[in-house]
Parts: C-alpha cells; structure tokens; sequence
C-alpha cells in the first residue's frame, strides 16, 4: 500500500550500510537506483564495487539482504509488484529474530494494514486463530 501511494515510512540510518556488488548487481543498481528510490531504499555508489544504503523501509529488519535480494533479479524496473514483495519478504523479520515489545507492536499495526494481513507474499499465514477450547485440550482441561 505504501508504494502505490508514493509514501514508503523510511528509517534513516545514523552511518549508511555499506554493500559490496558484484559487476552485474552494480549495473542492476544503476539502472535500478530510482525504482530503489520509490520502494524508501535511499542509495548512493560508495566506490566501484560498494553501493552505500542511507534509508530504507521501516518494516526491514535487513538493508543489505534486501539490496542484495532486489538486485540480484537484475533489474526491478521490470519487476512487478508481486515480485518485489516476494524479494522483500525475504529481507524482512522472520520467525525467530528478537524483538522488544514496541517492535512486536509496530508490526502488528502495520501489518493489519496490509491488504491482505493473513499471509505473506508466498502465502504462510501470519496469523493463525487459536481457541479457547483447543488450549484447554492442550493443558488436560476438558
């Protein structure tokens, strides 16, 4: 929803995360870099094999994966939005990673403003129904 509207919630970094590319990453980012740009991930060519992130979205937890997964479908101009989720997605918290308990929060909230906040854009489910009924079973309490 935020990249149809135009407005990406980004997270500035305090130092920009530093990439090292390969060739063909550095050309997928030169033809990419404003197509970058729109998704809230700021970037700028470091040096010849390094590409310097200075914001990204919010909602990832990993810059770098995320470059780094964008890039090496080559170049995300021609991807469409299904695609760039699915890369996204990858980069993102995954099952596992710590959170504090206002991170937990703000994904909750963001997620429930997805368009579709039951699952991600493979298809798990991100949320799941648990009953009372089915916890009592679990703990002997029928």
């Amino acid at each position: 929803k935020q990249m149809e509207r135009g407005k990406v919630e980004v997270q500035n970094l305090l130092t920009p995360d530093l990439l090292q590319v390969s060739v063909v990453e550095m050309l997928a980012w030169e033809e990419s870099e404003e197509a970058l740009d729109k998704l809230g991930l700021t970037t700028t060519q470091f040096d010849k094999t390094t590409v310097a992130i200075h914001s990204c979205p919010a909602l990832l937890s990993d810059p770098i994966r995320a470059v780094r997964e964008l890039l090496a479908g080559g170049n995300i101009n021609r991807a469409d939005h299904a695609t760039l989720a699915r890369r996204a997605c990858r980069a993102s918290i995954r099952a596992g990673d710590p959170l504090k308990p206002s991170q937990a929060e703000f994904q909750k909230e963001q997620l429930l403003k997805c368009r579709d906040p039951f699952t991600c854009p493979h298809g798990r489910p991100t949320v799941i129904e648990l009953k009372e009924a089915f916890l009592d079973r679990q703990f002997f309490r029928t």
